[in-house]
């Protein structure tokens, strides 16, 4: 089964997680850029994201959109932002076509859990086959290798 993860990262800690999961899944890798990077403080970056989701914004991409028809798998990860999937993040599901792809998350986050947001995205893209999600946090290979 062909595997693509694609990440948003604003510290780096997504980036490492992602970059683990692709190793030991043998997937491809491939980062969300925003055209507008979150080169911010904590605070400015929070005030940020909820104006975004506020306004349901989809900020825009400074990126290519893969080609994930050759992919069997999608994962998707991201730091959690006011308890929900950072907005650019959304711009780019938004942009790509994931009917009957099966695809799933992992989230760097000290609170809040995976599953609340997996519940938030198969609801706003219910063509998708969602399977369990991942939190990335302290995860050992063991978890990413039995996980989806």
């Amino acid at each position: 089964m062909s595997t693509l993860v694609i990440y948003f990262s604003q510290t780096g800690t997504t980036r490492a997680a992602a970059e683990k999961i692709a190793e030991i899944k043998k997937a491809d890798l491939v980062e969300i850029k925003p055209e507008r990077p979150y080169e911010m403080s904590y605070v400015k970056t929070v005030w940020t994201s909820m104006k975004e989701i506020l306004k349901k914004a989809r900020p825009a991409l400074a990126m290519e959109l893969p080609d994930i028809q050759k992919y069997d798998r999608i994962l998707i990860g991201f730091p959690v932002w006011c308890g929900t999937a950072p907005n650019v993040v959304l711009t780019l599901l938004d942009a790509l076509n994931l009917n009957g792809k099966h695809a799933a998350v992992f989230t760097t986050s000290g609170s809040t859990k995976p599953v609340k947001l997996a519940v938030k995205l198969k609801k706003a893209y219910p063509e998708t086959r969602w399977h369990k999600p991942l939190n990335a946090n302290g995860m050992t290979e063991e978890e990413v290798r039995d996980w989806m």
